[in-house]
This record gives C-alpha cells, sequence and structure tokens, in this order.
C-alpha cells in the first residue's frame, strides 16, 4: 500500500480467505453477502447520488433532493438517505426516488437482521422502515397512526429476513408488530424482546418478576411464563432464550411456558441484549463486561471490562468488536469470532470504526494514520489519508487523499483493485453494495 508501513502476517489474505469464502453457507438471510461490484457516493452537501462499478466507472447519477443529508445508508439496490425534513428512499437500478416527509437525523437497522432500515424522527413518534432486498416500505404515520406514541426504534427486534420488525412504544406501555408482508400492524403488552418468523415474546417486568408473553403475529397468545425480571432475550430451534437483570440465563417452552435455569453471567447487572444476524447468538452487556450466549442458552464466552463497539448492535455476520470499558486512557478494542468466543486480534484503538460485512476486519483512526486489524494480526498503515469505509469483502478501503476519495487495496480478501482508483472529490460519503 502507498505510504504504508505493514505488519502483518504473509497469510492474512488466506486466512480471511477462509473464514468468508463460505458465505452462503454460515449465514443466514439476516446477513449481508461479502460480494460487492458497485460503488455508491452520497454528496454530503447536495445529496446526488452516484453509481460507479467496481473499477470506479461511472453507472448512474441520482438526484435525491436531499440537501446536506444527515445519514445514508445501503441494502443491495435500496439506498436510504435522511435530512432535516425528508427521507428519500432511492432504487439505484430504475433511479425512482421515494419520498417521505419525515426528518431524520440517523438510520438505524434492527437488532437480528441486517437487512431493514429504520429512519426515524426525533419525537420517536414515527418512523420509516425500509426493506433493502425488495425496496419495500412501511411509513408508520400511514399504516398504524398511533396517539402517544413513543417508539425505542433503536431498540428495535427483527426476524431475520428483516420483514417482521418489533418495536417498543414506551408511551402507551406496549409493542407494535410491523410486517411488510401485512397490511396492518400487531399489538402487544410489555416491551418488546423478541420477534422470529411466527412468534413474539413481549415482558412485563413489574419490580423483579417479570411476565413472559409468547403470541403468534396475529396477536392471539400462545402462552406466558413468569421469571425475574427479564433484559434481554432471543428465539431459536430449542425454544426461548432470557437473561434476567442478574444475569441469570433462562430457558422457556414457547408453547408451554415452562422454565429451567441454564447459567449463570458474571458481568454484573445486566444492561441489555443484542441478536446477531446469524440468529443463534445473543451479544449481553453488563455493568462489568460482555457476554456471548449461545442458541441453547449456554454462554460461549464473557469478556471483562469490554463492550459492544459502535451502538451495541453486531452487524457482522461473524464477528464483533468489543472495546475496552475500564475508564483508562488508552482503549483496547478485541475482534471476537462469535462462534467459539475467540479472540482473533487485539490492538489499540477508538470509535468509530470501519468495519467489512463479516466484522472479521475492522479499521481504526491511529494518530500515524490507520490499523486494519484482521484475524492474520494487525496491519498498521502510516500515511496522511483519512480512512473513510471498507468494502463489504475488507479487500479495498476508500480514503481520504490530498481533497480527492480514493479506493485503495488493503492487502486482505480476494479481489482488491490493481491500483488506486479515483472516486472523484472529497465531501461523499461511500457505500458498497452488490447489483
Amino acid at each position: 500500500m502507498v505510504g504504508g508501513v505493514v505488519a502483518v502476517a504473509a497469510t492474512a489474505s488466506i486466512v480471511v480467505g477462509q473464514l468468508m469464502s463460505s458465505d452462503s453457507d454460515d449465514t443466514t438471510s439476516g446477513a449481508i453477502s461479502t460480494d460487492w461490484n458497485r460503488i455508491v457516493l452520497v454528496d454530503d452537501r447536495t445529496g446526488r447520488v452516484i453509481v460507479d462499478d467496481e473499477q470506479g466507472e461511472e453507472l448512474a447519477r441520482i438526484e435525491s433532493g436531499m440537501r446536506t443529508p444527515a445519514a445514508s445508508a445501503i441494502v443491495d439496490s435500496t439506498l436510504v438517505v435522511a435530512g432535516t425534513t425528508q427521507v428519500a428512499v432511492i432504487d439505484i437500478d430504475s433511479e425512482d426516488v421515494a419520498k417521505f416527509d419525515l426528518g431524520a437525523e440517523d438510520i438505524v437497522r434492527p437488532a437480528g437482521s441486517a437487512l431493514t432500515l429504520l429512519a426515524s424522527g426525533s419525537d420517536r413518534a414515527r418512523a420509516v422502515l425500509v426493506h433493502g432486498p425488495s425496496g419495500d416500505t412501511i411509513d408508520t404515520d400511514t399504516i398504524a397512526p398511533v396517539v402517544g406514541a413513543r417508539y425505542e426504534f433503536a431498540n428495535a427486534q427483527s426476524s431475520a429476513s428483516g420483514r417482521d420488525v418489533l418495536v417498543t412504544d414506551s408511551g402507551n406501555f406496549q409493542s407494535v408488530l410491523f410486517s411488510f408482508d401485512r397490511d396492518e400492524p400487531s399489538f402487544f403488552p410489555g416491551l418488546a424482546l423478541a420477534v422470529g418468523a411466527d412468534i413474539v415474546v413481549t415482558a412485563q417486568n413489574v419490580g423483579s418478576a417479570a411476565t413472559i408473553n409468547v403470541f403468534d403475529h396475529d396477536g392471539e397468545q400462545i402462552t406466558t411464563g413468569r421469571t425475574s425480571s427479564v433484559r434481554a432475550g432471543m428465539i431459536t430451534d430449542t425454544g426461548v432464550v432470557l437473561v434476567t437483570v442478574d444475569g441469570a440465563v433462562v430457558s422457556m417452552s414457547p408453547s408451554s411456558g415452562d422454565t429451567s435455569d441454564v447459567g449463570q453471567l458474571d458481568i454484573g447487572t445486566i444492561r441489555s441484549g443484542t441478536v446477531t444476524t446469524a440468529g443463534d447468538r445473543l451479544i449481553v452487556s453488563g455493568a462489568t463486561g460482555t457476554a456471548i450466549v449461545g442458541g441453547d442458552g449456554t454462554s460461549i464466552a464473557s469478556f471483562e471490562a469490554q463492550r459492544p463497539a459502535g451502538d451495541g448492535s453486531p452487524s457482522g455476520s461473524t464477528c464483533v468488536a468489543t472495546i475496552s470499558d475500564d475508564g483508562t486512557a488508552e482503549t483496547q478494542i478485541a475482534v471476537v469470532d462469535m462462534t467459539d468466543g475467540s479472540v482473533l486480534v487485539e490492538a489499540a484503538g477508538d470509535e468509530p470504526l470501519l468495519s467489512d460485512a463479516s466484522g472479521c476486519i475492522v479499521g481504526t483512526t491511529t494518530p500515524l494514520g490507520y490499523d486494519l486489524m484482521n484475524p492474520a494480526g494487525v496491519q498498521q498503515v502510516q500515511t496522511d489519508d483519512t480512512a473513510l469505509a471498507l468494502s463489504l469483502d475488507g479487500a479495498a478501503i476508500a480514503v481520504e487523499r490530498e481533497g480527492r476519495l480514493v479506493l485503495d487495496g488493503t492487502g486482505l480478501g480476494d479481489a482488491p483493485p490493481d491500483d488506486p482508483i479515483d472516486l472523484g472529490p472529497r465531501g461523499r460519503t461511500v457505500h458498497f453494495t452488490q447489483s
């Protein structure tokens, strides 16, 4: 790499290739493919969208009409651009632009699937939900205007397909299921805990106890169970896995409501839990650390004084990044394989982090440039470039170089660009996607 000082084993690309080559076998429909053949650029000032192929040749220019967009995100051919007064949903194949009169500052993905995007208003009373693979949209104000609604969209839960999204409405002490396959939502008592292809799980916490409710998608109750106050849940092939506020892991039958103790997490008072895109792991955050819980409720690994990086909702299909949470001046990042809980690589660094689709290649800015953490080690790049985005396979990195955007190879993955590719002037947000 130009201007780079590399400290990494020569086998890096082989190891990463082995992790990612069997993507279709190792991930569920909730994960994003590592393949990409388009680069999508969103102008930070005009909102203009430029679509290039993997060689940087322009394919299309689309006017989003979103001046100074606050955020943008893409899944497959569906791009969402959020602004202060509107949200635009753009099909980059047909170049169709649909606009919603809703101001949004951020775009989030619900836990359990990386295929669905949510853009919500600051008052949390309304959101636009977008299913990336199909381009289907839901405007919550159109499908279900609810008086006094205050949706917790940042903590939304999704089925692996991304087509069923369960959200807590704290303004009305209920949960709401929005489905791209239904004409109207369903309403349930309690906090949103988990959603699967057929059932919904909610929790009603009263003091130190909780009633766990299981419903079908129509809102018909199937069963109830009782546990200590619950903070996280996951629906798996073996039943419903629950984590209580004091760290107890409980398995519950979704048909009878019977519960049994599985184990105990030693990470302090539980704050939250997030289902991964594979649907068989629960990343649990506690006051003193982070734990990975398997589909059968067993503790796969725990990490003292570490928390999940970013918003705590891992979108990687294979790995999750954790960051030290012990108050020290120098933070440490660890990249963890969610399958067995093994730490693949550790290094000093700080947020925000860049990541490929697997989550196993992570970029962090350093005073001298940037580091790329990968299963074979740490690639340290000394440069004046500013790292902006990693490609889905980790083989390429978009950087700002001397006032221009440049796509360069990382030395990882299978298909890096042969030479640096100019992507135009700076001031554009870079995304990668597959046609």
